[in-house]
């Protein structure tokens, strides 16, 4: 009985497929939790859109200016993002975020006025408290959806790394762009460059990264800010002694 062997493997053939299965196996693990992170982060934005930002603006009991100073670019955020989830759910990552990219201005605007926003928001809620106090017949439904507001961190802290997208949420958007960075890197390292996703997924890890740093300088500013105005308060009240001994 004559005996015929199977083709050959090439030298290191098994090793290199063995690779190339890690690789997607690491892939499709990223993609998986990258879709279910941005759907829970979808559904917190509804929330806020529909529970904060239409209830104020249908009730009309703020201005138009105070609310775009609380909420900033919250609607537009939400919308580029449901059209982001669309291309995950259908494992188009690299078209998803080419699309998406070209609309990061929108967390760019939020994260600029995100301290303009708690400032705003701060002082609606003693000035509603002033109303109500002056006026027992003033509605409390307004004071009682301000402190809502202030409070709902919890919103997006259960899917972010960071606060909610409401008035605190410098954290929110810090947390969920370094999230994408996050995932995208592990996209990328883990996509065979001849893949045509690979370039989209490149181009993305680098607008990402670019709003992540704008981010942090945001932070380090306001940070910075706040000191210089302790460091004054601290040298007012030495004064003020100074010149009372």
């Amino acid at each position: 009985m004559s005996f015929s062997p199977g083709p050959v493997a090439p030298p290191g053939g098994t090793d290199i497929q063995e690779q190339r299965d890690r690789w997607e196996r690491k892939r499709s693990r990223t993609a998986k939790e990258l879709v279910q992170t941005e759907q829970r982060y979808c559904q917190q934005l509804e929330l806020v859109t529909t529970f904060f930002v239409e209830i104020l603006k249908a009730k009309g009991t703020l201005r138009q200016d105070i609310r775009e100073s609380i909420f900033s670019s919250i609607k537009a955020i939400h919308s580029v993002n449901q059209s982001l989830l669309v291309h995950l759910e259908n494992s188009y990552f690299g078209r998803g975020f080419e699309q998406f990219c070209p609309h990061l201005s929108h967390y760019d605007t939020y994260a600029d006025n995100i301290y303009k926003a708690r400032k705003a928001l701060t002082l609606e809620t003693f000035n509603t408290k002033s109303k109500q106090i002056y006026n027992p017949d003033f509605p409390l439904s307004l004071l009682h959806l301000l402190n809502l507001i202030r409070d709902s961190s919890h919103i997006v802290h259960i899917t972010l790394p960071y606060t909610p997208p409401v008035c605190v949420p410098q954290m929110a958007s810090k947390v969920k762009i370094d999230q994408y960075k996050h995932f995208l890197q592990d996209l990328t390292a883990n996509t065979s460059p001849d893949n045509p996703e690979f370039q989209q997924l490149s181009s993305a890890v680098t607008a990402i990264c670019d709003v992540s740093q704008r981010i942090q300088d945001n932070t380090r500013r306001h940070e910075n800010h706040l000191q210089l105005c302790r460091v004054q308060k601290l040298l007012k009240g030495r004064k003020t002694k100074v010149l009372a001994a």
